[in-house]
């Protein structure tokens, strides 16, 4: 902790009981890298707090005084966010939290498991001790991923997307008692709501995407697909084959591991929707795509569709299309060699070239003076 370059830098700058919290910390005991970001939790006010580091550093701080919190961009990179410690309680399953202020170890209570409910001072009468009143460091040595509270997936049912997240990153197994309340929430869960989407598009974001998929299967989430692991390997490699066109990796992950019907409802953005919908659709184009008679028709039917379908048939089985992605389709007749030639700008030259293109595919055409005679021909049939 003390070589994270975010905590070298805010250290000196900061007054009365200040700790880091959370994934900082987490991450520290654990042996892991710094990240750029860094969580402190202010025994006091938060936002009086971050505008004297603002000042201090030459830093950006955008406050939310109603919430008692506060976000800070260094110049040089990094984020620091604080928080003034608070208890939170929950009027119905799933609601927003009712936010109230509080100690330190009310804002260790409150948070979700016990590997994330450790703090260390950083400042204050609390500086250089590690403050861990859940037993969080035993149950990260343990390989552990405990509940602070029994009914911490009944409060807030987006936790156990994050539960899955986490134990796929940090190589952690469900305390019993911790799987044994997921087991009961998972199979209503629904990606209807915002806080369950946006926890699975985190999930989608991370390399351990099909660990946490899987988890969440094996615990009766109902909207994980059978096979997703093997499904979402295949759109990765296809993904990253040469001349793949770039798609959002989260996206196809999206299509490749979650069921059609929950992706239409699930309160996530359209467009990752849509690529979703069309990295499931690969599998019929591979199909037709294996029934094609000549290149001219395999190019037809790639160009008609998006690339995420392209992504989709190439991971479905569909060599054509690394191949496609590989040639070059273009002819060397262009609409002005046929406008020189007498052809009257018009649909007729799109159809020409079109059919310039489809002969040279197929290799019924070769040179320049082969496929200039065959625009025109075609041309003039058009008109």
């Amino acid at each position: 902790m003390a070589a994270h370059p975010l905590v070298e830098r805010v250290t000196p700058v900061l007054t009365g009981d200040v700790s880091a919290v959370g994934g900082v910390v987490r991450d520290a005991l654990a042996g892991l890298g710094h990240g750029p970001d860094l969580d402190l939790v202010v025994e006091g006010d938060a936002v009086a707090e971050a505008a004297r580091i603002g000042r201090a550093l030459g830093a950006r701080v955008v406050a939310h005084p109603r919430f008692g919190t506060a976000h800070i961009e260094l110049p040089h990179g990094g984020h620091v966010d604080l928080v003034s410690a608070r208890t939170e309680t929950y009027a119905a399953p799933g609601a927003l939290p009712t936010v109230g202020p509080g100690s330190l170890l009310d804002d260790l209570a409150r948070r979700d498991f016990t590997v994330n409910a450790m703090a260390l001072g950083l400042c204050g009468t609390r500086a250089g001790e590690l403050i861990d009143p859940h037993d969080g460091a035993a149950d990260l040595a343990a390989g552990l991923l405990r509940a602070v509270r029994a009914d911490t997936f009944v409060e807030d049912p987006s936790r156990l997307v994050r539960a899955a997240r986490y134990a796929a990153r940090l190589d952690l197994a469900l305390a019993p008692g911790t799987e044994a309340a997921a087991r009961a929430v998972a199979p209503v869960l629904g990606l209807g709501s915002a806080r369950i989407a946006e926890e699975l598009r985190r999930v989608l974001d991370e390399d351990g995407a099909t660990g946490a998929l899987a988890l969440l299967r094996d615990l009766g989430v109902p909207w994980v697909r059978e096979g997703a692991r093997v499904a979402i390997a295949a759109l990765e490699a296809a993904a990253a084959h040469p001349g793949a066109p770039a798609v959002p990796v989260w996206a196809l992950r999206l299509g490749g591991g979650v069921e059609a019907d929950a992706v239409a409802g699930a309160a996530l953005p359209g467009w990752a929707r849509a690529i979703a919908a069309e990295a499931a659709a690969g599998a019929g184009l591979a199909e037709r795509l294996s029934q094609a008679a000549a290149p001219s028709e395999i190019d037809r039917m790639l160009r008609a569709v998006p690339p995420a379908t392209a992504i989709g048939a190439l991971a479905a089985g569909a060599p054509a299309v690394a191949g496609w992605w590989a040639s070059d389709r273009a002819p060397s007749v262009t609409g002005a060699d046929l406008v020189r030639a007498g052809v009257a700008p018009g649909p007729a030259i799109g159809r020409a070239l079109a059919e310039v293109r489809a002969a040279l595919l197929d290799g019924r055409v070769d040179d320049h003076d082969a496929q200039l005679a065959l625009a025109l021909r075609a041309a003039r049939e058009a008109t």
